[in-house]
């Protein structure tokens, strides 16, 4: 199963595929399900291309989705007038895929749309379930998608996805010995019915606890809640997340990192956003010095761990950090 999707800035391919080219995974035939968790750009980007590389594969996404608004958004919007980076055109393009592939008799194909308490593959070996989201948050979803649509005479701008992220998939992956929490985007929301408080009610932790989360939200204030780290979670877990930057503002905050690494000590952040720029040949550097303040690279070096627990392992993790991963607790 592939959840979400980004794009490696030096080959222009979705990262997940060429790692399970790496270690010999046949995705057209062995990848079983891709998730969308939501449709913010850093999670969506090279969407279509997975799905499309993944021809057995059932796809999945939010209940949220599942609304007449946001089929119009993704319709509304003239793909050749978006961002490449959309998420819009990410699952428009996901949509007409899906379309072509029943028209040719594949009709499990999806999409699946996925709410709280939904199971979503489950074998001998492992079981994955939705937690979120609650159909409170759905309709609150919804909401916010229909504010999204276009108006008439309106010019079709980029859209951006609403916030607070209300329809976000979070999963609960168990296995015989072990169990992981991705928490995609998920945040602290005012009312427990919706966000954490209407996961935590589902204690999806009865039966044992995770050893291994990935952060929710780049590590933000938002995205925490103290409540899933002592209903949760194993004391100390692994915990993984990825930084966000636009413009002046990046998360995790320093603030951030200390609650989390208090938490998680050996906490690992997958991925760079502080690259130097490319250097050019003197006269070219000369005119960028003349004409800008300051220069910063407008994509972040890729990274990747890998985590793996085997029924031997007894709920202990093995983690690898191949590239760009560093502890949390050594980020300044």
């Amino acid at each position: 199963m592939i959840v979400d999707s980004c794009i490696d800035p030096s080959s222009g391919r979705a990262a997940s595929l060429d790692y399970l080219k790496r270690i010999g995974v046949d995705a057209a035939k062995q990848v079983v399900a891709v998730m969308a968790t939501h449709w913010h750009d850093d999670h969506v980007r090279g969407l279509a291309q997975v799905l499309k590389a993944c021809e057995g594969a059932r796809f999945f996404c939010s209940s949220a989705f599942r609304s007449d608004e946001f089929l119009t958004l993704t319709q509304s919007y003239v793909l050749g007038a978006e961002s490449t980076t959309s998420g819009v055109r990410e699952f428009g393009e996901v949509l007409g895929l899906l379309r072509d592939r029943k028209a040719s008799g594949n009709l499990q194909c999806g999409p699946s749309f996925v709410l709280e308490n939904r199971l979503i593959e489950s074998s001998n070996r492992c079981e994955i379930k939705a937690l979120s989201p609650s159909s409170a948050a759905i309709e609150k979803a919804m909401s916010s998608i229909a504010s999204l649509l276009p108006e008439q005479q309106r010019p079709h701008l980029r859209v951006a996805a609403p916030t607070p992220n209300e329809g976000s998939v979070a999963l609960w992956l168990e296995g015989r010995s072990c169990a992981a929490l991705l928490s995609a985007d998920v945040e602290r929301q005012a009312s427990d019915d919706r966000g954490w408080g209407a996961i935590l009610a589902l204690a999806p932790g009865s039966r044992g606890r995770a050893g291994i989360v990935k952060v929710a939200h780049h590590g933000s204030e938002s995205g925490h809640d103290q409540r899933v780290w002592d209903e949760l979670l194993v004391q100390e877990p692994q915990a993984f997340l990825t930084p966000w930057r636009r413009g002046s503002r990046g998360l995790p905050t320093p603030n951030d990192r200390s609650r989390i690494v208090h938490l998680a000590p050996e906490a690992i952040q997958v991925g760079r956003i502080g690259a130097k720029p490319k250097r050019y040949d003197p006269t070219v550097e000369r005119v960028l010095k003349e004409v800008t303040q300051t220069r910063r690279a407008a994509v972040g070096r890729l990274g990747h761990t890998r985590a793996r627990c085997r029924d031997a392992d007894q709920g202990m993790w093995r983690v690898q950090t191949i590239a760009e991963s560093v502890p949390l607790a050594d980020v300044a």
